[in-house]
């Protein structure tokens, strides 16, 4: 834990925040990039200076939009991460035309940075000023860590470019030239997946093409459904650039500031400084199959013993290579998997065992196409991401060994889990993510938990709350989906957690994310690439604990289970 000193950071309002002429002085240095930020809703409130009722009609239409969203700096995807209690908040449509648009968590300032100079000023005047640093890029956070009430923000999605170097090799190494993509920190994997295809390669990434391919996905560890043929994307990463606390820029790799490498492998968003550019490995481009199946049943019985037999299949479904993405709701279980250079015949083999357990109404469809681009058109890119409301998840990592000697117990496991949702069970799906790499791909370089090398299933429960709901009533749906997860926590002690998509309140979190080794070794890195931890996230390496008021809006939600310091 750092010594109280470097508790108290400079925000917007106080009287140690840079005077008007400071910051205009700033923003000509950096091109006019700094902004004066509003939440997005103000212009859909009378009462507000900006109000204006056109532009409250393109927001109310764009609302639930997660590309409009990620392209607007005033917005997160989900928007209890713009709010920080419900009387300070400025959620669309007001309450009432006499409600007054609170900043809530939305920075009240924020960088629009388009290069790594402006990255480079922006931490230096960050860093002079003993400013609330927050970094965000597209949003896509459900925790938070892109928000911060007070914060002195930088917007990296404007950072763009996209390039391939068929002969690289990472900074400092002397090792054989490979095929690599290298794109912009505001790059988002649509894109890369568009780029990547029109180049007959294939590039490990999510499962959004929404989603930043240079932010906090690949920090947190990166799941992919092609994981369990390539690995996490922690696994394809091969060099990247970044802006440390103290304004220097650095290339870094296995061979150079390994330490630091290893902490963006993993190690958490927002936590090690700005991550400016990524370079990934590129394979080559391969034809792909994919399974789609539906099942609904009269009754929650049946529909749970479909899900024992996908459980006791599983083990054989990693081991072809395929990833796969399960809706669970109480009566209807949905599966998508995909084998790469798999065949239908391979498909249809694995799905024998699981056909009994199918009602008559189900449905299932073999596809193949050339290449992955396709597949992720189908299928993925399809459906809107669910942004513009209030949501939150709890997850955890299953270990292969319960798959293989206690499919029921399993199964049972996460039924009760989805049981203690209350009401929520009838509308939440559970998410359940068949996209952990193979233990081979355990090579001790990155700072993802090892859990994640021998696990099958992500398993995620959410929950999602109106916009009158009081802050008991959220508090309660927060405390029910961390003991859904707390169910998986008991059956598995041994498994871990997804920090991108964890418990916000995760107990024990260190080692849920990294384990206790990797944590440690995160502390040691973090004490030597920015000791004053101007870097600092909700339970990242080096937080000062859930009573620091830079976290101050989670409080009125957290359910008493959060760990309070390192």
């Amino acid at each position: 834990m750092h010594s109280p000193s470097f508790l108290s950071r400079c925000l917007s309002g106080d009287g140690c925040f840079p005077s008007t002429s400071k910051l205009a002085a700033f923003n000509h240095t950096i091109g006019g990039k700094l902004f004066a930020e509003r939440p997005i809703g103000a212009a859909c409130y009378p009462t507000d200076p900006v109000y204006n009722a056109t532009t409250c009609a393109t927001i109310t239409q764009n609302y639930p939009i997660d590309q409009w969203r990620s392209d607007q700096f005033g917005d997160y995807e989900q928007i209890n991460w713009e709010t920080c209690t419900p009387s300070d908040a400025c959620l669309v449509p007001p309450a009432s035309n006499s409600s007054t648009c609170g900043q809530g968590s939305v920075p009240t300032y924020s960088v629009h940075a388009t290069s790594s100079f402006d990255v480079t000023a922006y931490v230096k005047f960050a860093t002079k000023h003993n400013l609330r640093i927050v970094v965000k890029n597209t949003g896509h956070d459900y925790a938070g860590r892109s928000s911060a009430k007070g914060g002195f923000a930088l917007w990296t999605h404007g950072i763009q470019g996209i390039t391939r170097s068929q002969a690289f090799v990472p900074a400092g190494c002397s090792i054989a030239p490979q095929d690599s993509v290298t794109i912009g920190a505001g790059v988002q994997w649509e894109t890369v997946y568009k780029y990547a295809d029109d180049n007959d390669i294939l590039v490990i990434g999510g499962d959004s093409g929404q989603v930043g391919a240079a932010g906090g996905w690949i920090q947190g560890g990166g799941h992919s459904v092609l994981s369990p043929t390539y690995g996490l994307g922690v696994d394809n990463l091969l060099q990247a650039t970044i802006v440390t606390a103290d304004g220097a820029e650095h290339t870094i790799s296995e061979c150079a500031l390994p330490d630091l490498f290893f902490a963006i492998r993993g190690g958490g968003a927002g936590n090690w400084g700005v991550v400016t550019s990524i370079t990934y490995k590129a394979h080559p481009a391969v034809p792909v199959t994919y399974v789609s199946t539906a099942a609904t049943f009269d009754n929650i019985d049946d529909n749970y013993k479909l899900l024992q037999a996908w459980i006791e299949q599983a083990p054989a479904w990693a081991d072809l290579g395929g990833g796969a993405f399960l809706n669970v709701h109480l009566q209807n279980t949905t599966f998508l998997g995909i084998i790469p250079n798999g065949t239908a015949e391979q498909i249809q083999a694995a799905l024998a065992p699981v056909e009994p357990f199918f009602p008559p109404n189900a449905t299932t469809s073999i596809v193949s196409r050339n290449s992955f681009l396709p597949f992720f058109q189908e299928t993925f890119a399809v459906a809107n991401e669910i942004v513009g409301i209030n949501f939150a998840p709890s997850s955890r990592l299953i270990p292969r060994h319960y798959f293989e000697n206690d499919a029921a117990g399993l199964a049972r496991a996460i039924r009760k889990g989805q049981e203690l949702l209350g009401a929520q069970a009838q509308t939440q799906q559970i998410q359940i993510l068949a996209d952990t790499p193979a233990p081979a791909f355990k090579r001790d370089v990155t700072a993802v938990t090892p859990v994640w090398y021998s696990s099958l299933w992500h398993v995620i429960y959410t929950t999602a709350w109106p916009n009158d709901a009081s802050v008991a009533q959220q508090r309660q749906l927060y405390s029910n989906v961390h003991q859904a997860a707390q169910v998986l926590r008991d059956y598995a002690p041994d498994g871990g957690a997804y920090g991108n998509e964890a418990d916000v309140y995760e107990p024990d979190h260190e080692v849920a994310f990294w384990g206790a080794a990797n944590a440690a070794r995160l502390r040691v890195v973090k004490a030597k690439y920015d000791p004053q931890n101007f870097f600092t996230v909700w339970q990242g390496i080096g937080w000062d604990g859930a009573q620091d008021v830079k976290f101050q809006c989670y409080a009125p939600t957290n359910p008493g289970s959060a760990s309070s310091v390192d």
